[in-house]
């Protein structure tokens, strides 16, 4: 049994910090030896039978999660190119089964095991049984914390959708339309990033979603600043600080090679940042007139629309943002 979700250039979410992957689906062939020239009924026979009967499922609990069962040796993990433990799944049409996990939430509630799941053609789909397959398939265990569960949107007693308590503001280049696309929030194990009205400290995220050429984003968050939504970073702490750190890491993490400033009042020939106590990329200027701290996807490597995962945090009561930003596009071969 399987659901399915469309994927629009507005993605939904799963949870970073729970240890999920974006699975896609991977053709797996294998050229046999021959013996003598193929006929021409072989030439033209087609090998739909062949890659059908060596297709192969497999589960990927993730990290910190657990699966009953005997994993693939180190060696065959290592030939499919992933990470972490890997299961063979059972015969066509049984029951998955459910993995645990190690990961609680704020409340020290474990997390809830939503699902196995993959993408296939932008199409999010989730499976209850083994499904029948034609090309080498990894499902990817759905593990979230209770306060990142997807809950229906409430409309509110003057009628209309539900506001976002935080999210990306997007300007596209392409239309000059504004679009919402929703941040999520999730524990954290850095103990000084902020609470935003929770009892541990938290990160925000989003598991899948595109930026194209020229588009400029600013970053709205509740419970930071304020209990309705307010961008930021703001001007906050001892010394002032009021930045945000492009963070990198590995092949396709490098978040400044995507992502530039636009309205900082950050001057490269300025060597002494003393007077604003502070080193990296503020926004003073932009604060004091009302304008929220914008990037664009304009850098050294934003040449065309790909799919993305973001992490942001902060520290210093909301002055200083970290914000990473993955190539889903490069790393597991998504189209945009």
């Amino acid at each position: 049994m399987k659901k399915s979700l469309k994927i629009l250039s507005l993605m939904l979410g799963l949870s970073f910090a729970v240890g999920t992957t974006v699975g896609i689906t991977v053709m797996a062939s294998a050229a046999p030896e021959q013996t003598a020239a193929p006929t021409a009924s072989e030439t033209n026979a087609s090998p739909a039978a062949e890659t059908k009967a060596a297709a192969q499922v497999y589960l990927v609990p993730g990290v910190g999660n657990s699966l009953s069962g005997t994993p693939l040796t180190a060696e065959d993990t290592a030939a499919l190119h992933m990470e972490g433990e890997v299961f063979k799944a059972g015969a066509v049409g049984s029951q998955l089964p459910t993995p645990t996990t190690t990961k609680t939430d704020r409340n020290n509630q474990p997390f809830v095991f939503n699902g196995w799941w993959t993408i296939t053609d932008a199409t999010v789909t989730y499976y209850t049984t083994v499904p029948e397959v034609e090309e080498t398939t990894y499902l990817y265990a759905d593990f979230r914390a209770s306060l990142s569960q997807h809950k229906d949107p409430v409309a509110p007693s003057g009628g209309g959708a539900a506001s976002l308590e935080h999210y990306m503001l997007v300007t596209r280049a392409a239309t000059g339309k504004e679009e919402k696309i929703p941040l999520h929030v999730s524990g954290t194990e850095v103990s000084n990033a902020v609470h935003a009205g929770y009892d541990k400290p938290v990160q925000w995220y989003n598991e899948w979603f595109v930026m194209e050429p020229g588009d400029t984003v600013s970053y709205w968050f509740s419970g930071v600043y304020g209990a309705q939504p307010m961008y930021g970073p703001r001007p906050r702490h001892t010394p002032v600080s009021c930045d945000i750190l492009l963070n990198a890491s590995g092949q396709y993490g490098q978040t400044g090679q995507y992502m530039q400033y636009v309205n900082d009042d950050y001057d490269a020939n300025d060597t002494d940042h003393s007077s604003r106590g502070h080193q990296n990329r503020y926004f003073f200027n932009a604060n004091d007139a009302d304008e929220p701290p914008t990037l664009s996807y304009t850098g050294p490597m934003a040449t065309q629309p790909y799919v993305f995962r973001i992490y942001i945090q902060f520290y210093d009561e909301g002055g200083h943002m970290t914000l990473y930003m993955e190539n889903l596009s490069l790393k597991l071969g998504v189209k945009a």
